[in-house]
């Protein structure tokens, strides 16, 4: 699937199920790791409404679904350009930001041994931290305190980024970002 815009992850052995329970409400797709969807529908926030209903409501729903993960923007990469390329998304968000904490946090799907999660993580950090400090704005990492996350999350040669808020995860118990 090349046009997605978010990452679900079912529970064990619940992945054909989950995603026969999800395909009303838009396109998913395996990707050749266990448990994970790509899925694209025209409304996110409607979308995470939908299945925090569903969560709530049907005792059997959350023994499907484990994980969801929003995406902004979706771009092909080579293990060489992708830290630039989300430091470049990212960047764009930070208004959003503004002088919350944040940190990055990247789920890598393939390039196993290549692509360094932790490095990515680090090296785009470091370039928001820089431009924050640059225009003189209070941002800052913080790991136990994040207002936002920036949610990285590769599969194959995709890469699918997001910004995901406290509010979001408060509201929403599957969306996790770990």
């Amino acid at each position: 699937m090349q046009d997605w815009n978010l990452v679900v992850t079912s529970h064990m052995y619940q992945e054909r199920r989950l995603r026969e329970e999800l395909a009303a409400q838009g396109d998913f797709q395996p990707t050749g790791f266990t448990a994970v969807l790509l899925g694209r529908v025209p409304d996110v926030p409607a979308f995470l409404d939908y299945l925090l209903g569903r969560w709530l409501r049907q005792a059997y729903f959350p023994t499907l679904l484990s994980r969801v993960v929003p995406v902004r923007r979706v771009f092909p990469f080579t293990p060489e350009d992708l830290a630039s390329q989300v430091a470049h998304t990212a960047l764009a968000w930070l208004p959003e930001i503004g002088d919350a904490p944040f940190y990055v946090r990247m789920q890598r799907r393939g390039y196993k041994g290549i692509i360094s999660s932790q490095a990515v993580e680090q090296a785009v950090d470091q370039i928001l931290a820089e431009d924050c400090r640059r225009r003189g704005r209070q941002c800052r990492i913080d790991f136990a305190a994040a207002e936002f996350i920036v949610a990285v999350q590769t599969v194959h040669s995709q890469c699918g980024v997001g910004l995901v808020s406290r509010r979001m995860q408060e509201t929403y118990p599957f969306i996790r970002i770990t």
